[in-house]
Order: structure tokens, then sequence, then C-alpha cells
């Protein structure tokens, strides 16, 4: 199992990495425009963008630019390498619905969600691609284009979250204590990862043995660094 952070996974993949998501998700990196399963909205990245009002920069250990998110003062996102050059961009209209192009200004796909909360995501030509819905419980259901369910999740009274398969058989667990703490299982109940931030606000990520992969930490300024095992720089983050 490979549960997911920000107690929800991606829309085609349930299960995702513990340390893809969350602060992880941080990680400056292109995922490609559009697969052909639901996970493309979520994690697509396009825009293209003439002034902006916020930009998101991410540098490499050397403090070479690797990546920009830029956002203007009408919401539309633009993602550029560390050329400038423009890779995609996002835009969301009065309705909610947020549409992605890539570099040429091409629609990639959109994602709308209607007053159900039912979210659905769509392909360049408007075909459905998968949906996300929660109900009165507060069960979160994934299913196909097809609407056949690809996956769940839920959280009990304790804040304890479970992932199950499309048959229902539990995939995994997250689980945070008290002193915030998040732990992921897998279906045995095997630790698989944990996420943990101390007094100073340096958040470090461990394997299933309690080895460390990665750190991050903010400084006053909101510079943020991820650091490997080592202490190593392998870059930061800054919002202008």
């Amino acid at each position: 199992m490979t549960p997911v952070s920000h107690g929800k996974p991606c829309a085609g993949n349930p299960h995702a990495r513990f340390d893809e998501g969350a602060s992880a998700s941080e990680k400056p990196r292109r995922n490609a425009l559009l697969h052909k399963n639901i996970t493309l909205a979520i994690c697509l990245a396009v825009a293209g963008i003439g002034h902006a009002e916020s930009e998101i920069v991410y540098r490499d250990a050397s403090g070479r630019v690797i990546s920009k998110t830029e956002v203007d003062r009408n919401g539309k996102t633009t993602y550029r390498d560390g050329m400038g050059r423009i890779q995609g961009s996002q835009t969301t209209d009065r309705s909610g619905k947020t549409t992605y192009r890539d570099a040429l200004g091409r629609v990639q796909g959109s994602q709308s969600t209607d007053s159900r909360g039912k979210t659905t995501y769509r392909d360049a030509s408007g075909r459905v691609q998968g949906t996300v819905e929660t109900d009165s419980s507060g069960k979160t259901t994934y299913r196909d284009c097809m609407g056949r369910i690809q996956g769940s999740q839920t959280t009990d009274r304790s804040g304890k979250t479970t992932y199950r398969d499309a048959l229902g058989r539990v995939q995994g667990t997250q689980t945070t204590d008290s002193r915030g703490k998040t732990t992921y299982r897998d279906a045995s109940g095997r630790v698989q990862g944990t996420v943990e931030t101390d007094s100073s606000g340096k958040t470090t990520y461990r394997d299933g043995m309690g080895r460390i992969k990665f750190t991050q930490t903010v400084d006053k300024s909101g510079k943020i660094t991820r650091r490997d095992a080592q202490g190593r720089v392998i870059w930061t983050k800054t919002v202008k």
C-alpha cells in the first residue's frame, strides 16, 4: 500500500506514494499533460500569462531556476520551465470549471464540480475520464470513465483514514497521533512511512524502517528548502 497525503488520493490513484503528496507535492516536477485516467486533471500543470500577481520559483541545489509558476490578476496560472518557456496553463471560470491547456494553448482537459460536490474530469474532447464523489457519510468514491468504482476512502471518528480498492479490500491506512505524526500502513498494518513536523517547523519524511528519506524546512521569509537524507539541498521554493 502506498497511502496518500492531504488525506485524499489522486483521483485515478487512491493509493499514491505517501511522500509524493502533502508537502512533498511541492516538488518541482512536470507531469505528463493528460493521461487517460482520472489522475489527469488533478496533477496536470498548464498555463500562459502576461503580468504575474504572484510567482513561485523553484531552484536546484546550485540556485539555478528549475521552474516557475505564475498567477495573474485574473487567476490564470502559467507554468514555465527554467528557461522561462511556457509549459502549460490553467484557468477557472465563474462556474468553477477549470480548463488545462498545453504550451500552445490547446485544451488538454477540464475539471468541474456540480452542486452535489461530484467532481468530473474530462479530456480535450469533453469525454469523461473519471469522477470523484463524497457521500453524506463522508465516504469518497473514485470511478473511471465507465462509472466503475476504482477505489474509495473513509475516515472514522478517530481520524483514521482507510483506503480500499474497487472490491472494497483494504489497501492501506493513514493515522495521525496527538503529536501530529502521520503514519501510513499497508493492508497488513505494516508501516510504510511517516511524516512528522517538530517544534522548529522542520518536517521529516521516513520510510517504513524509520530511515530519513528527506526533510523540509520553511524560513521566516516563507522559503521552503527540501534536503535529502544527508542534509544536502535538493531544491528550494520561494514565493514573490
